[in-house]
């Protein structure tokens, strides 16, 4: 998908696609891509969540999943808040995202995220704010019990 086919998902100011405010699923619902960049749109500036925590928080897919959205998210998303859970980015990536990780004053060394003290922790209120992003994703089909 490209940008322009990309949907608007929530930015730092609360906006939210209408499709995740309502809960729609099934053909109305969000792609796993836009659900990913919706929640990467919560985490607030000095603060990050490892790909690991985006899957989790979703209820669906896993770490590499997030990881190969991210890959495809380029500048348009704040893919520097979004990390390995030892709190590293590839050795590509380290030198810019060290720029943005010192102007938000995120907690690290040299070498890494000092995660303890980075992690976002999302209210009660940014759960919710999940939780209606994670309803929006199609729900996968199950298979048939086997036993």
């Amino acid at each position: 998908m490209d940008q322009s086919e990309r949907t608007p998902v929530p930015d730092a100011g609360g906006e939210t696609d209408p499709r995740v405010e309502a809960g729609a699923a099934g053909e109305a619902g969000l792609e796993y891509d836009e659900a990913v960049f919706a929640v990467v749109a919560m985490i607030p500036a000095g603060k990050v969540l490892s790909y690991g925590d985006i899957a989790e928080l979703l209820g669906s897919g896993g770490p590499r999943q997030v990881g190969k959205v991210m890959g495809r998210g380029g500048s348009a998303v704040t893919w520097w808040r979004v990390i390995r859970s030892n709190g590293t980015l590839p050795a590509a990536l380290h030198p810019v995202a060290a720029g943005h990780w010192a102007r938000e004053a995120t907690p690290c060394t040299e070498e890494r995220v000092q995660m303890k003290r980075a992690r976002w922790v999302p209210t009660e209120e940014d759960h919710s704010r999940i939780d209606r992003v994670a309803e929006a994703l199609p729900i996968p089909k199950r298979h048939p019990r086997m036993i």
